[in-house]
């Protein structure tokens, strides 16, 4: 098979990571892998583990990159490939209008990813022509129905978004080196039983939730401490300072510890008791959970966001309704001293890689 993955860049990011390693599995399985993008740092990469790179002008939603169209259809004439498998709107719009009027005798399978909450636009055609659609979520999917004017359930297949299980490897010890150094910086950590709330510091990103939690156990409780990993959205810091603020309310003082980004979550996972990823509905990739699941901790998550998904259908006894602080104290009490003897392999890039194919074939037939 053949399939070209078109994509704006190769900045590193997540769009880039996920076609890096999709283009890995598909040569791994015999395949002919070839990407299509402006460039940038993570070309070599691709060059590297046997993929073909042709250089594009970056697409943009703007009615600009329609000039480009005519150039897409000469290189995906010259390449002949089986299957277009388009990452973001604008390359999904791009494609199908290089695509639409070639013989369909002789036109690749366009298949657009689609992993975010796209507002309505005349963009959106490009995905409702996919061949088939590969949604990120459910919650994904359902937003997208009722997004473009087809219905999609026919040609929709959900495949969740890898993690590098490489990375994070539960079989790894975590060196005593960095436990003695972050216990140097943060020494209120040491002896405490750590609950881990990661992510993107936001309005929707449920610390507040988190907080309020941590503030109705810690009163019976000394041995635990809240850990917040996680930047603020924009590096916007009001946001914040209202949740340091909140936690000063609730006499969280000494009980709770703002890391900000890390670059050691894998230790941070491993040393931990809980993770929450208490994150709004339109959670798109429940990140942090698949990663603390293949590192053996209990989650906890509410059941309408992606990583609720991800729990329903590998650890159920973490899932919690949103807004019910008594039923998230109830399970987050109810989980100490578990662990999770889940397959790490079921979160990581090579599975998503393999369902993808999988449709792949599905489409072609």
């Amino acid at each position: 098979m053949k399939v070209v993955q078109f994509l704006p860049s190769l900045e590193p990011g997540v769009a880039a990571t996920l076609a890096l390693e999709f283009a890995n599995e598909l040569v791994k399985k015999g395949h002919e892998s070839l990407v299509i993008s402006a460039g940038g740092p993570m070309e070599a990469r691709f060059r590297l583990h046997g993929s073909e790179h042709i250089k594009f002008p970056a697409i943009r939603e703007s009615a600009w990159s329609l000039r480009h169209v005519s150039r897409l259809r000469r290189v995906l004439t010259q390449l002949q490939p089986d299957i277009v498998h388009t990452y973001g709107r604008p390359t999904a719009f791009l494609a199908w209008r290089a695509l639409r009027r070639a013989p369909a005798t002789n036109r690749p399978k366009l298949v657009p990813l689609v992993d975010q909450y796209f507002s309505n636009s005349y963009f959106n055609k490009g995905l409702a022509a996919g061949d088939g659609i590969i949604a990120t979520s459910y919650g994904v999917a359902e937003h997208l129905n009722k997004s473009i004017a087809r219905p999609v359930e026919k040609s929709m297949e959900i495949i969740y978004r890898g993690i590098n299980t490489r990375e994070f490897d539960r079989e790894k010890p975590v060196a005593s080196q960095w436990q003695l150094k972050l216990l140097n910086s943060y020494p209120q950590l040491e002896g405490k039983n750590w609950w881990l709330m990661p992510g993107v510091i936001s309005a929707g990103g449920g610390h507040e939730a988190f907080l309020q939690m941590l503030a109705q156990i810690v009163g019976q409780r000394d041995d635990i401490h809240g850990v917040v990993v996680g930047s603020p959205l924009g590096n916007d810091l009001r946001y914040l300072k209202k949740l340091e603020a909140l936690a000063q309310d609730l006499n969280l003082g000494g009980k709770v510890t703002f890391l900000g980004e890390r670059r050691d979550m894998r230790e941070l996972y491993a040393s931990s008791q809980l993770v929450f990823h208490l994150a709004g509905e339109r959670d798109e990739s429940g990140k942090y959970a698949k990663e603390a699941l293949a590192m053996g901790r209990p989650v906890i998550a509410y059941a309408d966001g992606c990583a609720g998904e991800v729990l329903q259908n590998h650890f159920p006894d973490g899932l919690v309704q949103r807004g019910d602080t008594k039923a998230l104290i109830e399970s987050t009490l109810g989980l100490l001293g578990r662990s999770n003897s889940l397959n790490p392999q079921d979160f990581g890039y090579a599975s998503a890689a393999e369902k993808t194919i999988d449709f792949f074939r599905r489409v072609l037939n």
